[in-house]
């Protein structure tokens, strides 16, 4: 009996021990155009880009070459834009929706929304499955802001049921969005 308390006190020892998540070298980018503090993975480095379709700042990472699963996230900010924070839902529903109409999700208004934060960032977030280029694809989007400040929407793009496995990227960059001063 004294032997099996030991070994149950060990594995409990061994589970709390792996319980605190090892940090990871981050890429730290700060985006005047966006007004946002944006974490991209270090190790591997992925490749980053800003743009500006339709006016709005957009910022991008992608994975490097024959990395599996390959992923695309962007981040946009729409500085004309400010949420009042009983509109949050709605704003953020439209903004998803939209984003499910741009990927030619049959019914757009159909995709399932919750309440989601990551950081400072309180909004809804949706995940659903596309095509792109004759590929399925899953999409996992974001929109929401820190009261008084401009909307972000962030997207994460993969292969169909491949955004689990991206789960601890997104976590790390997602939770330390920042607006600038």
């Amino acid at each position: 009996m004294k032997q099996a308390l030991s070994i149950i006190a060990m594995i409990l020892t061994l589970s709390a021990d792996a319980a605190p998540r090892t940090g990871r070298p981050m890429i730290i980018h700060r985006l005047p155009a966006l007004g946002l503090e944006v974490w991209t993975e270090q190790d591997p480095e992925w490749e980053t880009y800003s743009k500006e379709p339709s006016g709005a700042p957009t910022f991008v990472a992608e994975t490097p070459a024959l990395t599996y699963p390959p992923a695309h996230m962007s981040w946009t900010t729409l500085p004309q834009l400010r949420f009042d924070p009983r509109d949050l839902e709605t704003s953020a529903r439209g903004a998803l929706h939209q984003v499910a109409a741009n990927h030619h999700v049959r019914s757009p208004t159909q995709v399932h929304v919750t309440r989601r934060q990551y950081g400072d960032l309180i909004g809804y977030e949706t995940i659903f499955e596309a095509r792109s280029q004759n590929v399925p694809i899953e999409v996992r989007a974001f929109c929401g802001h820190r009261p008084g400040k401009p909307p972000v929407l962030m997207q994460l793009t993969t292969l169909k049921h491949k955004s689990a496995h991206l789960a601890e990227h997104t976590r790390r960059s997602w939770s330390n969005v920042r607006y600038l001063p």
